[in-house]
């Protein structure tokens, strides 16, 4: 959760490419919006490819990140309860000056735990997912994101974690053991390497065995 940098907008971009020829059908998805730069960029690259039928989902507490617990609070004090706090005015001013479309964009606010559920899908007529933006820093805060994202991927969704690489890099802490927990538990899904994200994030492509 970091104000707008080189390696985000070239991500996004690539996402909506990819998307483009690859002739996915989906929306974009973004937990953990922060101001709104980098949901902002990924509205104006799927503009420059040609994605009208595109719908932008953003999902947020506004509230900054909850107190780390468990595996995220052992021995690291990377992140604070409240870090990354930014109200939901913040991020739609943002939209306003960018000048994204507002009939296209939804936005949930609450924390994971409780705001991703059946009804929220239902509620967003959701279907299916061409790029999701997962930007969540938390183990816990991860596992209801990826719980709730299953249904919606299709083959080619792009998938980017944005703190994959925090935590020093270890896979048995924050996304990262969110991430093999999940596909452990769900054998058919695959991820396929697709390229880093500055230092810190890394993107994959999802299939279903």
């Amino acid at each position: 959760m970091q104000r707008l940098v080189k390696p985000r907008v070239e991500m996004v971009e690539l996402a909506m490419m990819f998307t483009k020829n690859s002739s996915l059908q989906g929306d974009y998805f973004e937990f953990g919006v922060f101001q709104g730069d980098t949901f902002a960029a990924a509205v104006d690259a799927a503009g420059r490819q040609q994605l009208p039928e595109m719908r932008f989902h953003a999902f947020d507490s506004f509230n900054g990140l909850p107190a780390p617990k468990g595996v995220d609070a052992e021995g690291f004090v990377h992140f604070a309860e409240g870090q990354y706090t930014a109200s939901r005015h913040v991020f739609e001013e943002t939209l306003r000056k960018r000048r994204v479309p507002t009939e296209r964009v939804t936005v949930t606010p609450g924390w994971f735990s409780d705001s991703l559920s059946e009804a929220t899908r239902q509620r967003l007529h959701l279907e299916r997912a061409a790029v999701v933006w997962v930007d969540c820093d938390l183990y816990e805060s991860t596992v209801p994101v990826l719980s709730f994202i299953g249904p919606l991927l299709q083959d080619g969704t792009v998938i980017v974690f944005d703190d994959w690489f925090c935590y020093h890099g270890r896979p048995d802490r924050g996304e990262q053991r969110a991430v093999h927990e999940w596909l452990e538990a769900a054998p058919d899904f695959r991820l396929v390497d697709y390229r880093n994200v500055g230092w810190h994030g890394k993107a994959f492509i999802f299939h279903r065995a």
